[in-house]
């Protein structure tokens, strides 16, 4: 398998993954408050919640767009871009008294596998040149 397809097997299964969560804060926030990472989240009424699974749902619906355009380019540009969102996430878990487990566990490494795909769209191979 070839790193362009890997990365677009990477983009697809993060989409859904993303997805998932996305719209269990939507739909289910109750059951995605305690995953973020912060000692404190927002109650099941709060409309922040559904801000955020809003959020997290465009998200992956650009990476789907681009995905089924199959411009590896510009997905992996926009996945360099979007990459900034789970390290946001990260640094807000971080500053205020969150979990340290779920700041890098959970939004460093989506942050990590962000730039580890763009990398795999971006990175040209090296010319051999006679």
């Amino acid at each position: 398998m070839t790193r362009i397809k890997i990365a677009y097997v990477l983009s697809a299964a993060l989409v859904l993954f993303v997805l998932y969560f996305g719209s269990g804060y939507v739909f289910f926030p109750a059951t995605q408050t305690g995953g973020f990472g912060l000692p404190v989240m927002p109650s099941e009424g709060d409309p922040i919640l559904a801000v955020k699974g809003v959020r997290d749902i465009g998200t992956a619906l650009v990476v789907l767009a681009l995905l089924l355009f199959r411009n590896a380019r510009a997905l992996g540009w926009a996945m360099l871009a979007m990459a900034f969102i789970p390290f946001g996430d990260m640094l807000i878990v971080l500053t205020h008294n969150g979990s340290v487990g779920a700041a890098l566990g959970i939004h460093g490494a989506t942050c990590a596998l962000m730039l580890g795909i763009s990398a795999l769209f971006l990175i040209r191979p090296a010319r051999n040149e006679q």
